[in-house]
């Protein structure tokens, strides 16, 4: 398992017609590898991510990767 953590931050962006503004974004991503056996090529990845300008976001993603065998 691991975890991966990042911020950034910009001042004075400059949006044309709406004007000056700043921005924030934390995120954050856990990903993990399955056990040994059937699973053990398995991964999951949980992505969530904070965004703060004019307009907030939240995002919660979840991918989950499991490669087939089809020939």
């Amino acid at each position: 398992m691991s975890w991966k953590t990042g911020f950034v931050r910009s001042n004075r962006i400059d949006t044309g017609r709406s004007g000056m503004t700043n921005e924030q974004e934390f995120h954050d991503q856990l990903r993990n590898r399955g056990p040994a056996d059937a699973a053990r090529n398995l991964s999951s990845n949980l992505h969530g991510s904070i965004y703060r300008a004019r307009c907030d976001l939240n995002e919660i993603r979840l991918f989950v990767e499991y490669p087939l065998d089809l020939l």
